[in-house]
């Protein structure tokens, strides 16, 4: 199973990933993001048990972790190979983007390519009774990919996006008002690639980024995916806590898995 986060820049999602996997593995389900995934699920291939079994102590999770990332690597090339349309719309759109938007500075399309390899290899070695919770997996990639302090996103591209890309089980929409967004970006530090920018382009890189957030959450509502939305603007951490499990205890079906989501 997987869940995958949604939310601008400051709203919380990976303030609040940590309930999401409290969650589940209070009810006995393991719960993984990709760090906790990429060893355990290195050790499923032939190459992972042999290390598991015959490396010292000291190498095996820098070995382990290897067996992920060069799996990872091959499992890249099959997703292209699976996605070729969205592969071709994303080298194409992200050719058009004007310079400002620090496109390859970002390393948009390399992270995007990394994300698909891990993505591709934890879905193929995860079992049916195990989720993985993504903060920043296919849906809140519409943040990197179509907005930027110098771009309104467009509603076309990231419908035609979200069309293309593999659905989750379930969409987490994490939500807060713009300012709240912005005071907590300055509280907790501006990312490395954006300090060389001055206030004006970081509030409205926050404005795009929140605009893109909530068109692509508008489609998936239309489009009738699986998402709750956790209102997060408050500075009452308990509180946005409890609405986030409580609506997780409402989702009780998910496509081709059946969970007791329902507290024992």
């Amino acid at each position: 199973m997987i869940i995958e986060f949604i939310g601008a820049p400051g709203a919380g999602k990976t303030t609040l990933m940590p309930s999401v996997i409290e969650f589940f593995q209070e009810r006995g389900i393991d719960t993984f993001t990709v760090v906790e995934a990429a060893r355990p699920f290195a050790q499923r291939t032939v190459i992972g048990k042999v290390v598991q079994a015959l490396t010292p102590a000291s190498l095996r999770q820098p070995l382990l972790w290897q067996v992920f990332y060069r799996f990872s690597v091959w499992r890249r090339w099959q997703f292209r190979q699976k996605h070729p349309q969205l592969m071709q719309f994303l080298w194409a759109s992200q050719a058009n983007r004007p310079p400002a938007a620090d496109v390859q500075q970002r390393k948009v399309l390399y992270w995007f390519d990394r994300l698909t390899g891990y993505y591709t290899f934890l879905q193929a070695y995860a079992r049916p009774n195990e989720v993985l919770v993504l903060d920043e997996g296919f849906v809140h990639r519409v943040v990197q990919l179509f907005s930027s302090s110098v771009e309104m996103p467009s509603r076309e591209e990231i419908v035609t996006y979200l069309d293309m890309v593999p659905r989750p089980d379930l969409v987490i929409f994490t939500h807060a008002p713009r300012d709240i967004c912005e005071r907590r970006i300055y509280g907790r530090g501006l990312w490395d690639r954006a300090r060389h920018k001055d206030a004006t382009e970081i509030s409205q890189f926050v404005a795009n980024a929140y605009l893109a957030v909530n068109l692509a959450a508008e489609h998936m509502r239309q489009k009738e995916w699986t998402m709750i939305a956790v209102d997060n603007g408050r500075d009452d951490l308990a509180a946005t806590q409890a609405e986030l499990r409580h609506q997780l205890a409402k989702v009780t079906w998910f496509p081709g898995k059946t969970i007791p989501l329902q507290a024992a």
